[in-house]
């Protein structure tokens, strides 16, 4: 039994996941036909999203408007309700060491007020939800660029907060990053992420950890909200969960993997091009494309 198990662990990190995805395919197909790669691509989604507190959005949007023909507002909710069982389960999987806790309160708090004044107050209209997500996410592609291409020595592991005009713009920040959140399923989780590497000059991985839990939070209340308003694709979210569930875990022991080897670099290049951030730039400028060319294009 004991060599049994030192052989599972003995497998590769990569060849274990393929190895799962492989058997949920076979057996899906066979149970469930053609909906098992809907499961898959929440799976995909929610690793990277978990991995770089992009939001499952980033991918979301695009699958539910083009692939399923759900209108914008329609995938917005979905979005939105897929977000709030996959990034909680990120944020659990990261941890407590992973999440500054005075960092996720105060941003939650602000970020969970944009949410509702985003979905019951200021509501854009359907046409706009397009467009305006490619705005944001080619927005958060220059932000990251920015970012990689500073120096940030003695990077912190904590915050420490007190009433001044940094952690004033932190919050207000976060509010409108609930707003972005709830008119596009992404945008909190990376405005948190990105403020504390600019200005706070935290780890990257404990940065991405507390926005992937702003964002988590920010997710459950948008959830709320919209089984109050109705319109969640019910039929589609119950293959969307257990994708999201289990992806989110794998992505985010994906992230600190990458991040453990590139840290214990004393190659300030090597540290410099972290994976995570350039997975995170790479997949929000093809997003941002993707977008963009669709309303040029359809």
């Amino acid at each position: 039994m004991n060599t049994a198990i030192k052989g599972l662990r003995a497998i590769p990190f990569w060849l274990k996941i393929s190895i799962i995805l492989a058997a949920v395919v076979a057996i899906g197909q066979a149970v469930i036909g053609a909906k098992v790669f809907l499961i898959l691509t929440a799976f995909f989604a929610a690793s990277i999203a978990n991995a770089t507190a992009i939001g499952g959005g980033f991918l979301f949007m695009p699958l539910f408007i083009f692939v399923y023909k759900l209108t914008p507002a329609i995938a917005l909710k979905l979005s939105i309700a897929t977000q709030a069982f996959g990034m909680t389960s990120g944020a659990l999987t990261w941890g407590r060491s992973y999440l500054d806790i005075p960092a996720v309160a105060i941003a939650s708090t602000a970020s969970v007020l944009g949410v509702w004044v985003a979905t019951f107050i200021w509501i854009v209209p359907s046409s706009f939800i397009k467009p305006l997500f490619a705005f944001i996410s080619l927005g958060v592609f220059v932000a990251l660029i920015v970012e990689m291409k500073l120096k940030v020595p003695n990077a912190k592991s904590r915050v420490s907060f007190s009433v001044n005009r940094l952690s004033i713009f932190y919050a207000i920040s976060a509010f409108a990053g609930g707003l972005m959140t709830g008119w596009t399923a992404i945008g909190v989780g990376e405005v948190v992420a990105l403020y504390l590497l600019f200005f706070y000059r935290l780890k990257l991985d404990i940065a991405i950890g507390t926005g992937v839990a702003v964002l988590a939070v920010s997710s459950i209340a948008g959830f709320l909200f919209h089984i109050n308003s109705g319109g969640i694709p019910w039929d589609l979210l119950l293959f969307t969960v257990p994708g999201v569930i289990l992806g989110a875990r794998y992505g985010v022991k994906a992230a600190k993997r990458l991040e453990a080897r590139f840290q214990g670099s004393q190659n300030e290049l090597a540290v410099k091009k972290s994976p995570l951030k350039l997975i995170f730039a790479i997949v929000i400028f093809i997003d941002c494309l993707v977008i963009l060319l669709s309303d040029l294009l359809l």
